[in-house]
C-alpha cells in the first residue's frame, strides 16, 4: 500500500514549491471562509442584534429584522460578483500576483469599516461589500493561478487547497462565534472581525516571493521568466526536460494565437468557447442553487427553525466535517474524476435535502431533529468532496488560457448571483410571516440537485489529468461529452502531457534527457538497478 502510494501521481510530481505555492495561494479562501461562515454566527447573537439591530416593542426584544437581514445576507453576493468583475478586466493586464496584492489591499479597508463599526449596521455592511469584493477577486484569480502552474495529472490536487482553506476559515469563523456567543460586550461579534486582518496582511508579505503563472508569462512574451518559474515548479527535474516543457508551452501558445486568437468578451460566448463558458457557469450556478449559498448564510437561523439546540456547537461539528471530507478530494477529484463525483454528489444531496424537508417540515419532535441531522451532515460531506472542491477545478481548467480571467468572471459572476438571489429570497420562503417554508425550504433545495445530476450526465465532460492545452484541442474539435475519457489528442497538449510525465519521472532516475524534441526517451546513467527498472516503467507508461 505504501509503495504504491509513493509511486502515485501526487507522489510523483508533486514538489515543495508547488506546495508553498498553493497554500500561500489559498489563504484567500481562508478569508472567505471566515467572512462568510462568521455572518451566519452574528447574526443569531443576542449583542450583535442589541449592539446593531432595533428594539422590538412586540417581543421587548432587540432584532435584525428580515429585511435587513435580507439586505444584510445578499448585498455581500453583490460585493462578489463585483470583484470577479474587476478581476476580469485587470487580470490579463497586470498578471495573478499583483491581483493578490490588489485583493489584500482592498480586504484591508474592508475589515477596518467593519472592525470600527459603533452602532451602525449600514457601516457593518459597507464594510462586508468592500471585503467581498476582494474576495471575489481571490475567486477568480487563485483557481486561475494555480491550474497555470499545475501539472495535469495533479492539477486537481493543487486547486482543491483552495476550497480546503477556505473550510479551515469556516471551521475557525464557527469556533469563534461559538466561544464568544454569550459575551455581553461587543467583541462577541468584533472579535472574530479582527481575526481576519491576519490573511491578508500575510498574503502582502509573502506575495513578494511568489512566483509569476509561467503561461502568463509565456501569453505575454516573456519567455525567459516563464522559463526560469517553471524551474522553480518543477525542481529536480533535468534541465533539458523543463526547457522542452517550455518550448512546447511557447509553441502552443503561439498556435493558439495564430490560428484560435480570442481575446474580448464576446469571444467567450462564440465557437467553442461557448460550451467551455457553459460548463464553468453551469457548475458555480448549480453550486448556489443546490443550497451551498443557503448553508453558508442562514445555518444558524435553519437549525433553529428546525428545533436543533446548541446551534453553534452543532454548526461547528458542520463545517469540521465539511473541512476533513475536503480532504478527500486532494486524492479523489485527480483519482475517480469530477463527472463521477459531482454526480454521485448531486444524487445524495437531493437525497439528503428531501430527507431533511419530509422529517422536519411536518413534526419537529426529537427523533425528526435527529434524522435532520443526520442528513445535514450526510450532505455537508458529499459537498465537499463534490460539489464544493471539484466546483472550482472545472471552472478553472475549462476555460482556454486566452480567455482564463474573462470565463472565469462570467462564471463566477453568474454563481453569485444565484447566490444573491438565494440569500435575498430564502428569509422570504423560510420565515413565519411570509412563505413559512421552514424544514420544508429543503425541498427546493433537493430539487436542484436532481437538476444537477441531470445535467452533469450530458454537459460535464471529464477533464482529469488532460494538460490544458490538450483541453484546448479537444474542445477545438468538440469532441462528445462521452469520449472526453478516451479520446487521444495528438497536437502541441499531448506533447506537453508527455514533458510533464518525463520530468515526474526525476524520482526514479537521476539523469534524463528528451531526444528529438517529441517523443521523450530518458538515458539512465546513475542509479541502482532497483532506480533503473522503475524509471524505464515510468517511460515506458510515457
Amino acid at each position: 500500500m505504501w509503495a504504491k502510494f509513493k509511486d502515485s501521481d501526487l507522489v510523483r510530481e508533486l514538489t515543495l514549491p508547488l506546495i508553498l505555492i498553493s497554500v500561500y495561494a489559498s489563504l484567500g479562501g481562508a478569508s472567505f471562509g471566515l467572512d462568510f461562515n462568521s455572518w451566519s454566527g452574528q447574526i443569531g447573537m443576542a449583542q450583535f442584534k442589541k449592539d446593531l439591530g432595533v428594539f422590538d416593542e412586540g417581543t421587548e426584544s432587540y432584532i435584525v429584522p428580515s429585511t435587513w437581514l435580507s439586505i444584510g445576507s445578499g448585498t455581500p453576493q453583490a460585493g462578489l460578483a463585483m470583484g470577479c468583475l474587476v478581476a476580469g478586466f485587470v487580470g490579463r493586464a497586470i498578471g495573478r500576483v499583483r491581483c493578490f496584492y490588489l485583493a489584500a489591499s482592498i480586504g484591508i479597508v474592508g475589515i477596518l469599516v467593519q472592525a470600527s463599526t459603533i452602532h451602525s449596521y449600514w457601516q457593518f455592511m459597507v464594510g462586508r461589500v468592500i471585503n467581498s469584493v476582494s474576495m471575489g477577486i481571490i475567486c477568480n484569480v487563485v483557481p486561475a493561478y494555480q491550474s497555470e502552474c499545475a501539472p495535469a495529472k495533479i492539477r486537481g490536487t493543487l486547486i482543491n487547497t483552495y476550497q480546503f482553506w477556505l473550510l479551515v476559515g469556516a471551521v475557525m469563523a464557527a469556533t469563534c462565534n461559538w466561544g464568544t456567543q454569550y459575551w455581553t460586550t461587543h467583541w462577541a461579534w468584533r472579535l472574530v472581525v479582527v481575526i481576519q486582518f491576519l490573511i491578508p496582511i500575510l498574503m502582502l508579505v509573502g506575495g513578494t516571493v511568489l512566483p509569476e503563472s509561467p503561461r502568463w508569462l509565456v501569453g505575454k512574451g516573456r519567455n525567459e521568466q516563464a522559463l526560469k518559474v517553471l524551474r522553480i515548479l518543477r525542481r529536480g527535474a533535468p534541465d533539458d526536460v523543463i526547457q522542452q516543457e517550455w518550448r512546447l508551452l511557447i509553441a502552443a501558445e503561439e498556435e493558439q494565437a495564430e490560428h484560435h486568437s480570442a481575446t474580448t468578451w464576446l469571444d467567450c460566448f462564440r465557437g467553442s468557447n461557448l460550451r467551455r463558458t457553459a460548463i464553468a457557469t453551469g457548475v458555480q450556478c448549480l453550486q448556489n442553487a443546490q443550497g451551498n449559498s443557503f448553508i453558508a448564510t442562514y445555518s444558524i437561523v435553519f437549525l433553529q427553525a428546525i428545533g436543533v439546540t446548541d446551534t453553534y456547537k452543532v454548526l461547528i461539528l458542520l463545517y469540521f466535517t465539511n473541512m476533513v471530507a475536503s480532504g478527500f478530494a486532494f486524492y479523489f477529484a485527480d483519482k475517480i474524476g469530477r463527472r463521477p463525483l459531482l454526480f454521485g454528489a448531486a444524487c445524495v444531496m437531493a437525497i439528503c435535502m428531501f430527507t431533511v424537508a419530509g422529517v422536519t417540515g411536518y413534526d419537529n419532535n426529537s427523533q425528526s431533529i435527529k434524522g435532520a441531522l443526520a442528513c445535514l451532515f450526510i450532505w455537508q460531506f458529499v459537498q465537499a468532496v463534490g460539489w464544493s472542491s471539484c466546483v472550482w477545478i472545472v471552472t478553472a481548467e475549462t476555460p482556454t488560457l486566452q480567455l482564463r480571467e474573462k470565463t472565469i468572471t462570467i462564471s463566477t459572476f453568474a454563481g453569485f448571483i444565484v447566490g444573491v438571489l438565494v440569500t435575498y429570497i430564502n428569509p422570504y420562503m423560510q420565515d413565519a410571516g411570509f412563505g413559512n417554508l421552514q424544514g420544508k425550504v429543503g425541498f427546493v433545495y433537493g430539487s436542484f440537485s436532481v437538476v444537477a445530476a441531470v445535467w452533469v450526465v450530458f454537459m460535464l465532460p471529464e477533464l482529469k489529468g488532460r494538460a490544458l492545452e490538450e483541453l484546448d484541442e479537444m474542445f477545438e474539435k468538440n469532441v462528445s461529452v462521452f469520449q472526453f475519457s478516451t479520446f487521444q489528442t495528438e497536437g502541441w497538449g499531448a506533447q506537453i502531457a508527455r514533458a510533464e510525465q518525463v520530468a515526474a519521472a526525476k524520482g526514479h532516475a537521476r539523469e534524463a534527457s528528451i531526444i528529438d524534441g517529441v517523443e521523450p526517451d530518458i538515458d539512465i546513467e546513475v542509479g541502482t538497478t532497483n532506480e533503473k527498472s522503475k524509471a524505464r516503467t515510468k517511460i515506458a507508461e510515457v
